[in-house]
């Protein structure tokens, strides 16, 4: 088939939206527009109604919609929906060699087969798209050089045509990549969309960057907890759990970071406190693990240190933080993680007044540090040992 007009609408919005065709011609294309643009239509035409009931989630009156209606391309679309009612044959014979590489792309994602499409030959929004498969193989074989590589080439193919899809690929390369300069263009592109996932992740990604410089001194952190509340507004944790804990991660920490030099200052540690209880309470130790155990261990930090009328509450909360974090702390693997967990429950120990558990932890401290060679680490546990438990025996 062709007549299919272009760019379409591809790879922006979530699956299966985002894998949609959009059918006909002048009647459709102020829809198909706006929607290459990450902008859901003011008014649907009713060429669209099943484009429409897919993109308010209502997928088994979309299906029928499709099924009922005549047009090869929504043959197609009833493929992205059920593969089980339209085989991948019958749907690259409904849209044409021009298409086929859209057809197996989904045959892809929808893990109708393992081999990933390929973009030689292609252009536009369609080598964008199947661009970001190529990138997925390419992570899953572990060869992130090769993915950046193909996420690059998928930026640049989307970016004069699809700009929305430029986004949300740029956001994906600044993620991996770590080059502000694509955060910088993604936010650009996904600001003012009706893709709140995507831009929030976008902000996410700019965010986290500025907050690395910030610690160099290079950035300013307002920007990056301007940047991590920008993300927030845009989504919930019903919707984007994981996200939405992740970004309350680095906004705690990033509070925390901020010197405080007046009483209105202490206000945030609050704030900080807050935002690290959210990232504790919503992310998932197997899926999330790393992001899991620092939630944990920069609360139990914040807790020690942060003024409070309830310090002793405090001080027993975060040692128990830090007793789960020791958890995933093995000697053996992550001898070094552990010391430093170790050294921090001591000194929560130490100001509780149990001595003796302090001391315990201090000691394993300052052998594992020792075991591996730091022994600036080592004199360090050394000399806390000795002063706090000092001055607690004193007490």
């Amino acid at each position: 088939m062709t007549g299919i007009a272009r760019p379409q609408a591809l790879g922006a919005f979530p699956f299966p939206a985002g894998l949609l065709l959009i059918a006909g011609g002048e009647e459709t294309d102020a829809a198909r527009t706006a929607l290459v643009r990450g902008i859901l239509p003011e008014t649907w035409p009713a060429r669209l109604d099943g484009v429409r009931l897919v993109h308010e989630d209502r997928l088994d009156e979309a299906a029928a919609w499709f099924a009922d209606s005549d047009d090869p391309v929504d043959r197609y679309n009833l493929f992205v929906l059920d593969p089980e009612r339209v085989s991948r044959s019958e749907a690259a014979a409904a849209v044409g060699d021009d298409w086929r590489p859209l057809v197996d792309h989904v045959a892809y994602t929808v893990g109708l087969t393992s081999v990933p499409p390929t973009s030689e030959g292609l252009h536009g929004e369609l080598a964008a798209l199947v661009g970001t498969a190529e990138a997925a193989a390419a992570l899953a074989d572990g060869d992130e050089p090769v993915a950046l590589a193909h996420l690059r080439l998928a930026a640049d193919a989307a970016r004069d045509v699809a700009p929305a899809l430029a986004g949300v690929v740029l956001s994906e390369l600044a993620g991996r990549g770590h080059d502000l300069a694509d955060a910088e263009e993604a936010v650009a592109l996904l600001r003012g969309t009706d893709l709140p996932a995507a831009a929030a992740e976008a902000f996410f990604h700019r965010a986290g960057l500025v907050h690395g410089l910030a610690i160099e001194g290079r950035r300013s952190l307002g920007d990056a907890i301007a940047g991590y509340t920008e993300a927030l507004r845009r989504i919930d944790e019903v919707g984007q759990r994981s996200l939405f804990a992740r970004i309350h991660l680095n906004l705690g920490t990033a509070y925390l970071a901020a010197p405080i030099v007046s009483d209105a200052d202490h206000l945030r540690v609050g704030i900080a406190l807050q935002s690290l209880r959210t990232a504790v309470r919503l992310l998932d130790e197997e899926r999330d693990a790393e992001e899991w155990a620092s939630a944990r261990l920069n609360l139990a930090n914040a807790l020690v240190y942060a003024p409070s009328a309830k310090q002793r509450d405090h001080l027993m909360e975060a040692v128990d933080l830090y007793e789960v974090v020791l958890r995933t702390r093995s000697p053996k693997k992550d001898a070094l993680g552990r010391a430093r967990v170790l050294s921090n429950q001591g000194n929560a120990l130490a100001h509780l007044g149990l001595l003796g558990d302090a001391r315990e932890r201090f000691d394993e401290a300052e052998f594992l540090f020792a075991s591996k060679g730091d022994e600036s680490s080592a004199a360090i546990v050394r000399d806390l040992r000795g002063s706090l438990i000092a001055v607690g025996a004193d007490d």
